[in-house]
């Protein structure tokens, strides 16, 4: 399995969670939704992942 590292944005209840490695799409959530914190994990597989570089 493939493993990368990845950013997490992720509502403190647990109610919302979204993960991507994209720079593009880290930068856009970072600017749209500064309601979620946000954390680096560590992900297994091949995605999908959102990515708004293609």
């Amino acid at each position: 399995m493939k493993r990368r590292k990845a950013i997490e944005f992720y509502n403190p209840d647990g109610s919302e969670r979204h993960v991507g490695d994209c720079p593009n799409w880290i930068a856009a959530m970072r600017r749209l939704r500064r309601d979620l914190r946000e954390r680096t994990v560590i992900v297994y597989g091949n995605g999908p992942w959102p990515c708004w570089d293609c």
